[in-house]
């Protein structure tokens, strides 16, 4: 997406949830200082768009679920595993890590930390409400990671579009060149999955979190619509997103191979 597209859809969602830009930008202005000397950039992920299909998995309160259907249909080695924040705790937990991490820092440090040091690659984003998570977190984080901010991109920091951790993975995607692209463990009706966050929500929290999935289900239904990408929807827990196939992971799977396209993924 166009930066200038994705400006004006972000300032329209500062007026709805009345975020203030210039803590963003503050926050933006931290993490590239702080990561400046050990960033990632979009080149570096030059290894995304090899392969033919990614699953970004969020942490609804289908991901369980979705991802042990996938874990025994599917297969790791079979396409690009990209985890929302928390859901990346739902992989360890199952003795596996997803390829990449997408995350704004609040989904545990404790998961974030042990999949940084298994090996996956993060994507750290910074906001005006996670300025403490970023001065406490990236510091210790063992490895190169790539950041993002949803305002004009500053220093290191890059901005493929997107609000949420879920749909900021699948617009990242999409923006490297992934041709196929599903989306499972995401579920928009406003109930928060075990892995979302590490501590219960309060009710204003839960409301606002509502608020967002809305954002974010708005968000992937526009992608979808401006996009020649494949998108499906392989999440139990959502009967229907408007621009997304609905199908299981044998049928996805099936779609790939009669095209070809498995055979390009890894």
């Amino acid at each position: 997406m166009e930066i200038k597209a994705w400006l004006k859809l972000y300032h329209q969602i500062c007026l709805e949830l009345s975020i203030d830009p210039s803590k963003d930008l503050q926050a933006a202005l931290l993490l590239s200082e702080l990561i400046k000397n050990r960033s990632l950039t979009r080149r570096d992920l030059h290894f995304i768009h090899k392969h033919s299909c990614a699953v970004v998995f969020g942490a609804g309160p289908s991901l369980d679920k979705d991802l042990d259907d996938f874990l025994e249909e599917v297969g790791l080695s079979k396409v690009l595993t990209v985890a929302a924040d928390g859901a990346c705790g739902a992989f360890l937990e199952r003795n596996v890590k997803p390829d990449i991490v997408v995350t704004d820092l609040d989904g545990g440090d404790g998961v974030l930390l042990e999949a940084a040091h298994a090996g996956s690659l993060l994507v750290v984003h910074a906001h005006g409400d996670n300025v403490d998570r970023i001065k406490q977190l990236v510091p210790a984080l063992p490895n190169r990671v790539l950041g993002t901010t949803q305002t004009e991109p500053v220093g290191v920091l890059d901005n493929f579009g997107g609000f949420t951790d879920g749909d900021r993975a699948v617009y990242m995607c999409e923006e490297l060149g992934v041709k196929n692209i599903a989306i499972a463990g995401m579920d928009f009706e406003g109930v928060a999955g075990r892995h979302s966050k590490p501590h219960p929500l309060s009710e204003t929290e839960m409301e606002r979190k509502r608020r967002k999935l809305q954002i974010a289900k708005r968000l992937l239904t526009h992608l979808a619509m401006n996009s020649k990408c494949s998108f499906y929807n392989v999440s139990s827990g959502c009967s229907y997103l408007e621009g997304f196939t609905n199908t299981k992971w044998s049928e996805l799977i099936f779609e790939l191979s009669s095209t070809h396209e498995i055979d390009a993924c890894r």
